[in-house]
């Protein structure tokens, strides 16, 4: 009998120690407080306006987590995805207004969503010798919303914004098109201005790259495209001018530009762009 008090013993302690264990940890639970809603949501509010974006996204999170059915939870959605844009957190931004865009797809607030995921693209635009993923992404958001929002709000800035991508994504064009001009290997060069008159024929870039055009048909010989160029460069600069009200419109060509355009289908030789 007395070789099985100990263990007795020891078990009554083991039972005694989780009781209290379990008390304590059932008291700390029971102590646990949860802000209202209203209260979490003016702490919230206050944070984002005092640009400290990320307690405000935490205290966001916590109304949601805690009050999933508050008749705000749209409203703090989009918050949400607005103070990440604000912390120029980009890619945290485009997934929340990209989940907002799937979980609310008739909000009258669809509009500025696209137009912000575009935004997003926009700020993460790097100089025209790295990649071009971000610029892309920010043209086909643009252009949606020109397509699909015409009455939007943010129709002008989308079409600001556009005017801004197409002018980089013509000038990496015309960036690689210099690079082989000043290698002499002019049928690659005149590809890439090619490309622009196609793509970009709007942009200033496009009057800049006729003139580069016409300098590097002259070096070599090439009369007729110099020629044709230097007309086209003209007539592109001048319309430029006058559409300076409508930035990003995509005109239709002149008579000089198409021109050149019809001459450049073809590259000198035969030859095709290395990169092509």
């Amino acid at each position: 009998m007395p070789l099985y008090r100990p263990l007795w013993g020891a078990c009554t302690r083991l039972a005694v120690v989780s009781l209290a264990v379990a008390a304590s940890a059932g008291c700390g639970k029971s102590a646990m407080t949860v802000e209202s809603p209203d209260t979490l949501y003016q702490d919230a509010a206050s944070e984002h306006a005092d640009e400290n974006y990320d307690v405000a996204v935490q205290q966001y999170r916590q109304l949601l987590d805690h009050y999933p059915l508050d008749p705000r939870a749209e409203e703090i959605e989009l918050r949400i995805a607005h103070a990440h844009l604000a912390n120029e957190s980009h890619p945290e931004a485009i997934a929340a207004f990209s989940d907002f865009q799937r979980m609310h797809p008739t909000s009258p607030h669809v509009p500025e969503v696209e137009y912000r995921i575009g935004q997003a693209y926009v700020e993460q635009i790097d100089s025209i010798d790295r990649d071009l993923g971000a610029a892309r992404n920010a043209h086909a958001r643009l252009q949606s919303i020109l397509a699909r929002y015409p009455g939007s709000e943010f129709n002008q800035e989308a079409r600001d914004q556009l005017q801004y991508v197409r002018e980089h994504l013509a000038g990496r064009e015309l960036y690689i098109a210099e690079y082989y001009f000043e290698r002499d290997h002019y049928p690659a060069g005149w590809v890439r201005t090619a490309t622009i008159f196609a793509l970009f024929p709007e942009t200033e870039t496009a009057a800049a790259a006729a003139e580069r055009l016409a300098t590097a048909a002259q070096s070599v010989g090439d009369g007729e495209t110099a020629q044709l160029a230097e007309a086209a460069g003209v007539e592109l600069a001048e319309s430029n001018r006058d559409e300076e009200g409508a930035p990003g419109a995509l005109r239709s060509p002149g008579p000089a530009l198409t021109q050149l355009r019809t001459h450049l289908r073809t590259p000198p030789s035969g030859e095709e762009d290395p990169e092509s």
